[in-house]
């Protein structure tokens, strides 16, 4: 999946984020920059936002349009729109039937031509009225099954959220899942595509790959971190290769089980012992799971990390930001910094800065500021740009 423009719009708290357009970036990265309160957060909530609504739930006063590409470059176009209960609407327990928020319209196209829709009385897909359905849940969930409509569920499952905590009932059943396909399958490839397509954190991604050997794969993650941190000589995860992971996950200790199956633990040169994962600094940490989703998220996704520079050091962002530039993969990037080191150094022609007026966001390109083609001219530019060191305007 790709994205390739987004209009989002939560009347509930009169939020509105104006038209955004990722296709003029020269490359699948796109950095969102602009002050602290001004909606880069909101915008990567957004787009997780829309993949909750593609999962079956249903949010208060929401309205979004998004086109994108599914990852056999066919375009698609969702748009549609939520009942708004206004701001009581915001704390309602949506598990009760009688809490949730109907969608008042909705409509779906695939290469331009208009395939599903829906109104307040009737559901139509490719101009058939359907039987009566939920009218609480997307036209994508609802007919997610359909051949047409495959690709759009498949693609907003790959929509991934860095550094984000997973349900443990989540977890559970995509671990057990994923267990059982495994079990009599171990050929290399298979074991790494569905891994990869496994839709676990990346965490346990890198847990399932020591753990049925996948040299490669492993190898080129911890080369990789070995050159961020040279002191550092190996790397395992620290859990008993022959526990059974099915029983395991049907136990009630399955939280605890969990913790011990991801037991990360480092070898520094010149010291004896192993490093277990809580004496890990949180920086090389999250820069080891960092390299780790380069590698281990399925082709097609589109990667969202909120405030890139969180827990990392000068010498762990400088790589990690020239590994998301050269990547080879089909992955989408989308990240927000305003930290001035980052903003240096990712070139201009990936920036969006983000301005705010009230409730209302807007998204634009460097190039619409006539910001300067040199790196540092373009960084003073930024810097001195009224739209961005004021970047939160009241009426």
């Amino acid at each position: 999946m790709k994205i390739k423009t987004i209009e989002y719009y939560n009347k509930a708290l009169e939020w509105h984020l104006n038209k955004v357009d990722f296709t003029k970036s020269f490359s699948n990265l796109t950095l969102l920059v602009g002050v602290s309160g001004v909606g880069k957060t909101q915008i990567i909530k957004s787009i997780l936002n829309l993949k909750r609504i593609v999962n079956g739930e249903s949010l208060n006063g929401v309205q979004w349009d998004i086109t994108f590409e599914s990852t056999n470059n066919i375009e698609y176009r969702w748009k549609g729109e939520f009942e708004n209960k206004g701001l009581i609407g915001e704390i309602l327990d949506t598990e009760d039937e009688g809490s949730k928020f109907r969608i008042l319209n909705e409509c779906l196209y695939k290469e331009g031509n208009e395939i599903a829709k829906r109104d307040s009385s009737k559901i139509e897909f490719k101009k058939k009225i359907t039987p009566k359905l939920s009218p609480f849940k997307s036209l994508v969930e609802i007919l997610s099954e359909e051949e047409d409509i495959a690709p759009v569920k498949e693609g907003f499952e790959k929509i991934i959220e860095f550094d984000s905590d997973v349900r443990i009932e989540t977890v559970k059943e995509r671990l057990l899942k994923l267990a059982k396909l495994l079990e009599n399958n171990l050929e290399n490839n298979f074991l790494e595509e569905n891994i990869k397509k496994s839709n676990l954190p990346t965490k346990l991604k890198l847990a399932f790959v020591y753990k049925f050997l996948l040299d490669d794969v492993f190898h080129k993650i911890k080369k990789r971190f070995i050159q961020i941190f040279p002191q550092v000589e190996d790397i395992k995860i620290g859990f008993d290769k022959n526990k059974d992971l099915e029983k395991a996950l049907e136990s009630s200790l399955f939280t605890t089980f969990l913790n011990g199956f991801t037991f990360v633990q480092i070898k520094e040169k010149g010291i004896d012992r192993w490093i277990i994962q809580q004496s890990i600094s949180s920086g090389m940490f999250k820069t080891l799971m960092q390299i780790s989703e380069l590698y281990l998220a399925p082709e097609g996704s589109v990667i969202l990390i909120d405030e890139f520079e969180n827990s990392l050091g000068v010498n762990c962002i400088d790589v990690l930001t020239e590994d998301l530039l050269v990547q080879h993969r089909n992955l989408q990037f989308i990240i927000t910094s305003h930290h001035p080191y980052i903003i240096n150094n990712i070139g201009m022609e990936h920036w969006k800065i983000v301005t705010r007026r009230g409730g209302i966001v807007t998204v634009k390109d460097a190039q619409d500021f006539n910001i300067g083609k040199s790196r540092h001219q373009a960084f003073i530019q930024l810097l001195n740009l009224e739209a961005y060191s004021e970047g939160i305007a009241v009426e």
